[in-house]
């Protein structure tokens, strides 16, 4: 039921238009949230290196080509994706962060308005640009926030790894082994970097929701009204 109540994205019309199920969602519903905010920022990372990055660059690309012709009929069809991908990562918005998302304004044309019609309605849309200036920053900033608890917490375990024995393979192969600050030569030294690797997993999940919310505002903020 807590995280029912967690993922509810009706909106309070009271004062602040703040989400009533944010405002009101008990312990239970946070520390859910707590848990799910590392894979959740996994998921959005996933999402921006296999759908972010070779969007932009196709879309730069079809931008490019206009000039010759070919970018007159694949600029809509790229910029097209491009609004559905942002209008589901606006949803993660709500979803997520219980932040509302104003309607997006459209571009218009007429229905039989060809290919060539289209690019330049959307070239001319303040949308389209603000939609490509978020893919950019999505690709740089964004990946990096929403991918920082999930890589706190590999390297978490790897500290555990280390402490398993693993150390001795490595150290027998002639690797330089570190974790961290702690050269790993005997036992004794793996075991504190379980130690050390213990605390990196409590930073990484305190701070995922944070880390976590910061992305989705950075998305909210560049692309809320597109």
């Amino acid at each position: 039921m807590a995280t029912d109540t967690l993922g509810r994205t009706t909106l309070d019309e009271g004062r602040n238009g703040i989400p009533a199920a944010r405002r009101d969602a008990p312990a239970e519903g946070r520390v859910a949230a707590l848990l799910k905010a590392p894979w959740r920022g996994l998921g959005i990372a996933l999402a921006i290196v296999f759908v972010s990055v070779p969007l932009f660059a196709l879309t730069l690309v079809s931008i490019g080509l206009i000039p010759i012709g070919i970018g007159l009929y694949t600029t809509p069809v790229l910029m097209t994706w491009m609004r559905d991908f942002a209008d589901w990562r606006k949803s993660l918005v709500a979803e997520w962060a219980g932040l509302p998302v104003p309607e997006p304004r459209r571009a218009q044309w007429a229905e039989d308005a060809g290919a060539p019609r289209r690019t330049m309605v959307l070239m001319a849309d303040p949308a389209s640009w603000r939609q490509l200036w978020w893919l950019l920053v999505d690709t740089t900033a964004g990946l990096t926030v929403a991918l920082l608890p999930f890589a706190m917490i590999a390297q978490a375990g790897y500290g555990y790894v280390l402490a398993a024995g693993v150390w001795e393979s490595i150290n027998d192969a002639g690797g330089s082994n570190w974790y961290g600050f702690i050269k790993i030569e005997d036992q004794d030294a793996a075991n504190q970097a379980a130690l050390l690797g213990s605390g990196l997993l409590v930073v990484a999940i305190l701070i995922a929701g944070v880390v976590l919310r910061g992305n989705l505002r950075l998305t909210r903020l560049l692309i809320g009204r597109s």
